[in-house]
């Protein structure tokens, strides 16, 4: 390019652009500044996730601790589930195969201005396929301590009357070491090879209770979910909400989907006597 100096002659001046070199070692800085800023970013944002889950899991407690002001028991988790079969402490449903329909849950007066139970939004990376049983749906990812609280089992033994009524919280002996809520999802196709996750409402103790006041050696399935980071949100019943870590081991297409248990390896987090 041209121009005029002061004495009326002319010059040549040169714009310097970048060399190949250069805009490489500046693509490569700039990758490796996205890729320390990455894990970063997906920490924050699951840490978010937790909070809004852990948050969830607070106004199902107090949900439930209402319901309980106005029956005298916590609501039941499946109070015909020797029966028809047509009721969760999530929803109803009208026929056996059938999902449950959340708009009709025991809980929705109680649930303020939603009038539905919110999801986790971390399960849903998880979540079904179409066509795969997912007839626990409207439970948003969580599970609820069937036996020791949405039940009698350890007042009356595993039947019909004890899934009839949940438990009055003046019986709970220790709010704060007795489970109401945590995180929770089951396997599907159940069995050694399952593709995806499906919504799972009961959060399931190391042993059945079959007697009053005792578990049986039988062990049951795990289903709480381990989803944030490796760790998964429980509400107990005072009121607090924990993050717990895996503690117990099962069958490897469980562990494959980070479903197992946590605490002590026998039913003290579950019996609420």
């Amino acid at each position: 390019m041209l121009s005029s100096d002061e004495s009326g002659g002319c010059r040549r001046s040169r714009v310097r652009g970048f060399t190949l070199i250069e805009l490489i070692v500046v693509v490569a800085i700039i990758g490796t500044l996205v890729g320390l800023l990455f894990p970063a970013i997906h920490r924050a944002r699951e840490a978010g996730k937790r909070v809004f889950c852990a948050s969830n899991l607070r106004q199902l407690h107090i949900a439930n601790v209402m319901y309980a002001d106005d029956h005298g028991e916590f609501v039941a988790a499946a109070s015909d589930m020797s029966g028809a079969n047509r009721k969760r402490w999530h929803g109803e449903r009208s026929g056996g195969g059938e999902p449950f329909d959340g708009r009709d849950g025991p809980l929705v007066p109680y649930l303020g201005e939603s009038g539905r139970i919110r999801s986790c939004p971390s399960f849903k990376r998880f979540g079904s396929s179409a066509g795969v049983n997912a007839f626990e749906a409207s439970c948003g990812g969580y599970g609820y301590n069937a036996i020791g609280v949405g039940s009698q089992t350890y007042l009356l033994g595993y039947g019909r009357v004890a899934m009839e009524s949940g438990m009055p919280p003046a019986d709970i002996r220790d709010g704060c070491r007795t489970v109401m809520f945590a995180d929770c999802a089951f396997p599907q196709p159940y069995g050694g090879r399952p593709t995806c996750l499906i919504e799972y409402s009961f959060v399931e103790p190391y042993h059945w209770v079959l007697q009053a006041g005792a578990e049986s050696g039988y062990r049951a399935d795990p289903s709480t979910h381990f989803r944030h980071g490796g760790r998964a949100n429980v509400v107990w019943c005072d009121g607090h909400v924990s993050s717990e870590k895996m503690e117990t081991l099962a069958e490897p297409h469980f562990t494959r989907w980070k479903i197992g248990w946590f605490g002590p390896d026998n039913n003290s987090l579950f019996d609420p006597l």
